[in-house]
């Protein structure tokens, strides 16, 4: 494949994938602090491991059961107001995360509510990308809109030495509120009836006339991209509800773990945006380098088998700039195979993403509380080495399914 030479972006470009990264970021928020906020739910609330792991699980088992009809809806929508109520519904469920819960099954319920809204934000941020971005530049529109998923990791890992430690665990949910609100202002307007193309050179203008709100690829292809992402969102679920208590429990202290959870969530960003540039620039395809970040993720993560504070520290670098760096390439590859209805496909193989991320806590939290870290560390490397292998065959069900017409996965 040629190497791509995209021009500049222009300004209604660049404040639509900086706004829907900012956006993706505050509709994660709830989950992600809640597993950067174990220390302080465990000492303070009296949550176990495991509880924290199930409320964090309630909210993407949520996401996963209603991410397929949401996706339909943010298509028929439009990605401005299915955005906007997304994040309308976050903000409110964050209040109520900081005002009312106290009791286990309280935070169950108002992460729901979250999860909720995060399966109506997820495929309307694809959507909005897609009538907003060239498709040359969609790999890293993408990449910097998934981006905002390790950057709500990021915030809330330093929520935890800034506002946890300071004023009280109660204030992280309250800034992530405040800011899900400032995102709802900020979204760009829908440029045209959100059932046609967007503009000549969008991602969506590859396919004339009206969409449909049935993706292109066979449901069973659609299926399999979903087992690729649970397998990578179960090994992310996982280090992000439990890095921060394993470093720990190793023997750093609670201000430095919860930077741990910074420190891989940045590396992960950085990552991410590396790799949809170079696919922009040099034509490689998403699929193949996902293939590569799940087999070199797996072996970061053994790093973090070690289970002492060193691996922490060290391993956790190369366990999320591979590990967790996955996202947006599976997203190009979902909209690049699915131009007709982007927001559909997505939704549905979102599924397997929230699905994931769901049981990666659920799970972990059940393996540490019965086993140890080392146990859980191990467990999420061999996930990520059996995703790298269901994505080669993915890759080549795709090509067959193209065989008159060469696929783009």
């Amino acid at each position: 494949m040629s190497e791509t030479r995209p021009a500049g972006a222009g300004a209604g470009e660049r404040r639509a994938w900086v706004t829907v990264a900012f956006a993706t970021m505050c509709s994660a928020f709830p989950a992600f602090v809640t597993g950067a906020l174990g220390v302080q739910l465990r000492d303070e609330v009296g949550l176990s491991a495991t509880q924290i792991g199930v409320a964090m699980a309630v909210s993407f088992a949520v996401a996963a059961a209603l991410s397929a009809p949401m996706g339909r809806l943010a298509e028929r929508l439009g990605p401005q107001w299915a955005f906007r109520s997304g994040l309308a519904t976050s903000a409110i469920a964050m209040v109520l995360l900081a005002a009312v819960a106290r009791e286990f099954w309280q935070f169950c319920g108002f992460l729901a509510i979250a999860g909720a809204a995060n399966a109506l934000s997820q495929p309307s941020a694809n959507l909005m990308l897609a009538t907003h971005v060239p498709a040359e530049r969609m790999g890293f529109a993408l990449a910097a809109k998934q981006s905002g998923m390790p950057a709500a990791a990021l915030l809330g890992g330093g929520a935890v030495p800034a506002i946890a430690l300071t004023v009280g665990w109660q204030w992280a949910y309250a800034l992530g509120a405040v800011l899900a609100l400032a995102a709802f202002t900020l979204l760009p307007r829908d440029p045209h009836d959100p059932n046609r193309p967007a503009r000549r050179g969008s991602a969506l203008a590859m396919v004339a006339g009206s969409r449909s709100a049935k993706p292109d690829l066979g449901t069973g292809l659609l299926v399999l991209y979903a087992v690729v992402g649970f397998l990578g969102a179960s090994n992310a679920g996982a280090m992000v509800g439990f890095i921060t208590i394993g470093a720990e429990e190793s023997g750093l202290g609670p201000g430095a773990a919860g930077l741990v959870l910074s420190l891989g969530s940045f590396v992960g960003i950085v990552s991410r945006i590396f790799q949809g540039v170079q696919v922009d620039r040099r034509g490689v395809l998403p699929i193949q380098r996902l293939v590569w970040l799940f087999a070199l993720g797996g072996l970061g993560v053994l790093g973090l088998a070690i289970d002492v504070p060193a691996s922490y520290l060290v391993a956790t670098v190369p366990a999320f700039a591979f590990g967790w760096a996955w996202p947006g390439l599976f997203n190009l590859s979902v909209v690049r195979n699915n131009p007709s209805a982007p927001g559909a496909a997505t939704g549905i193989s979102q599924v397997g993403i929230f699905a994931g991320a769901a049981a990666g806590p659920a799970i972990g939290g059940l393996i540490v509380d019965n086993g140890s870290y080392r146990m859980l560390w191990m467990a999420g490397a061999g996930i990520l080495f059996l995703g790298a292998t269901v994505a080669v065959y993915l890759r080549t069900r795709i090509r067959a399914a193209r065989s008159v017409e060469p696929a783009r996965p």
